[in-house]
């Protein structure tokens, strides 16, 4: 349990300055964004290593002779390793300090994806899979909690979409990185006694070794005051820091409005984005006729553009609006995500160069206005001493019910509805209407990779519906969580004293 170690006596009241006009002291702002860099660098490599293998996949399919289904698959592994341990680690990091816990799980991530080089088959390289699921999803439980005691409400949506931006970097550095790296190295080692290094294995050799070197880093990391940054005294957040919840409190949870909607909505967005941006590359390879360096560069570009574009519009739109009205936390993700539906229908049937670039920038980067103010309405309705568990919750939900799933289901749909006989029947004649056949591969089989791409629709429509119903129920729950918060760390009154009439006699 973290209570009033060294590293808390020792740093300053860690507020940053926030936006109402009442400044804190410098040092405690310059330390909450030193912090702040930190985090963001480590979750910048957190996806790197996390989209190598989408970068990297049309070749390890063909040298392991793998289809869609299975190749779809590798995420389910990684993704439900980070779904299980997350309530877990959640729960460890509401009691003690989770710099060192990050450390550790930076590690092993780190280590799984230099392992990644060494697979031979494919249930090597899904047990691989597995264990990079149980270092990512360490650091995404924790350093968004991290988040929440250094930034104030005031500034908590620009935060953590700002912090987010790093997962559009990481994307674009994993797909373009991981691809340039195993073209690079097999014109250089193709012909020497490192040939076997060669291509995609060498790509995970790279893009692992920063993060051994991050998680040593992140054991010195300071650790900041749990509700440090909300509207009481730092003496009494240190006192309700001890507040250890009940089982009712985390009953309580469970039927929270807001939090409840915002975990349904980010899971469809989950199920959607997770699934679009593992076959994208490959779309544009094998319906769009794209070479692999250009689809890879699309790809990494568009991706990384529409985030840092999305999540920093979403953020300080959805700031900004919420000064006078709470619930735009939920109404601008909400309306985004409807609004990114006919770009994404025109980047899969546009005909185009630039229209389908175009189509699939405008998709991404609507979709990405959800991340920052779903993340801080989690941090608005939960008190400080419960959101480690939150946010592993929440993890665990929008990955079960999200991109667990939609990779390999995306695959099975190319896999099933790319059979001549399927497409001869009465469902292929209405899909080939719409343009949605199948494409020839190298092995002579086919596959209909855009009937795939097309599960994620409906995915959208159902997130952004529920994030507008969600927003009705805010501004209530983020005035109860403020009053708990309060209530923990007040001090307790003083018993009364008997009076004279009250004595025995």
């Amino acid at each position: 349990m973290l209570g009033r170690d060294e590293t808390t006596e020792s740093a300053p009241d860690r507020r940053p300055e926030p936006a109402d006009g009442h400044r804190t002291s410098s040092p405690a702002l310059r330390w909450a964004l030193s912090s702040f860099a930190v985090l963001f660098v480590i979750h910048l490599l957190d996806y790197l290593d996390r989209w190598a293998l989408t970068g990297v996949l049309p070749r390890i399919q063909r040298d392991l002779e793998l289809t869609d289904f299975p190749a779809g698959s590798l995420n389910f592994f990684f993704l439900l390793t980070l779904s299980v341990v997350g309530p877990v680690v959640g729960w460890a990091g509401d009691r003690v300090r989770r710099t060192w816990l990050l450390a550790g799980g930076v590690g092993i991530w780190s280590i799984a994806t230099v392992g990644t080089a060494l697979v031979q088959n494919y249930p090597q390289l899904a047990a691989a899979r597995l264990v990079l699921g149980i270092g990512e999803g360490t650091y995404g439980v924790l350093a968004p909690t991290l988040l929440a005691d250094l930034f104030r409400r005031e500034w908590r949506a620009r935060a953590m979409s700002a912090f987010y931006m790093a997962m559009p970097i990481g994307y674009a550095l994993g797909v373009f990185g991981s691809a340039w790296i195993a073209r690079t190295s097999e014109a250089v080692l193709v012909g020497t006694p490192l040939e076997v290094w060669a291509g995609w294995r060498m790509a995970f050799l790279v893009v692992g070794l920063p993060g051994l070197i991050a998680s040593v880093c992140l054991m010195f990391l300071p650790e900041p005051i749990r509700g440090g940054t909300e509207d009481v005294d730092p003496e009494r957040a240190r006192a309700a820091e001890k507040v250890r919840p009940t089982a009712a409190d985390y009953q309580d949870l469970m039927v929270n409005s807001s939090y409840t909607y915002v975990v349904f909505g980010m899971a469809s967005f989950t199920f959607a984005f997770g699934g679009f941006a593992f076959w994208l590359p490959s779309y544009l390879q094998r319906v769009k006729g794209f070479e692999e360096q250009t689809a890879t560069l699309i790809v990494g570009g568009t991706g990384f553009l529409a985030a840092i574009l999305g999540m920093g519009f979403g953020g300080w739109l959805a700031d900004r609006l919420s000064r006078s009205n709470p619930r735009a936390l939920f109404l601008v993700p909400g309306s985004a995500m409807l609004l990114s539906i006919p770009f994404v229908l025109i980047g899969l049937f546009g005909s185009s160069v630039p229209v389908v670039i175009g189509a699939v920038f405008l998709a991404e980067m609507l979709m990405f206005m959800n991340t920052g103010p779903c993340n801080a309405v989690i941090s608005n309705v939960v008190t400080p001493n419960m959101r480690g568990v939150a946010y592993a919750v929440s993890i665990f939900f929008i990955h079960f019910l999200g991109d667990l799933w939609s990779p390999g289901l995306m695959g099975l749909v190319s896999d099933s509805l790319g059979h001549p006989e399927v497409m001869a029947s009465w469902i292929g004649e209405r899909l080939a209407r719409l343009g949605i056949t199948p494409v020839e591969q190298q092995d002579g089989s086919y596959r209909n990779l855009t009937a795939g791409m097309l599960v994620v629709v409906p995915a959208i429509a159902l997130g952004g519906l529920v994030l507008l119903a969600g927003a009705r129920h805010l501004p209530r729950e983020m005035a109860l969580m403020l009053a708990k918060l309060r209530a923990a760390s007040a001090p307790p009154k003083p018993k009364p004293k008997p009076s004279p009439a009250d004595e025995p006699a």
